[in-house]
């Protein structure tokens, strides 16, 4: 009998201890955050979908630069991943037709291009300009 007088005590001490604390009660004011502390701030960086038109050029470039270096006669129509380490940005070549047209040879293609900005298809043409330097003529978004 005396283990469970003991445990009563031990269980109404706690709870006579517990109940101080719930009535000693809550002060909302000294909750309150300070305002007077003064915290160092970040420069607001751009939100996601402020991608740079610098970086849109460099994923053109080198979508135009694995277009042109296709090796036609060794590609099999499969698909051809792309990406730019510069921008973080990737995608894959799903289609190249070669043309010869009256500025000379020329690649329609369409890729994918997956960035910080979002996911998108393109359709665009890279032709050979005099001197053997490729460039690109036509980027559009489907």
């Amino acid at each position: 009998m005396q283990g469970v007088s003991c445990r009563f005590l031990v269980v109404v001490g706690t709870v006579a201890l517990l109940s101080g604390c719930a009535m000693s009660g809550f002060d909302l004011q000294k909750a309150a955050p300070d305002k007077n502390t003064i915290t160092g701030s970040v420069n607001k960086q751009p939100a996601v979908t402020e991608v740079t038109d610098s970086s849109r050029v460099s994923d053109q470039n080198t979508i135009r630069n694995v277009v042109s270096a296709l090796n036609f006669t060794q590609w099999g129509k499969t698909p051809i991943p792309w990406a730019n380490p510069d921008t973080g940005s990737q995608g894959t070549i799903t289609t190249v037709a070669e043309k010869q047209t009256d500025a000379g040879l020329c690649r329609e293609f369409q890729t994918s291009r997956e960035a910080f900005d979002g996911a998108a298809l393109y359709r665009g043409q890279a032709c050979m300009a005099q001197g053997g330097a490729w460039a690109l003529t036509s980027f559009a978004q489907l």
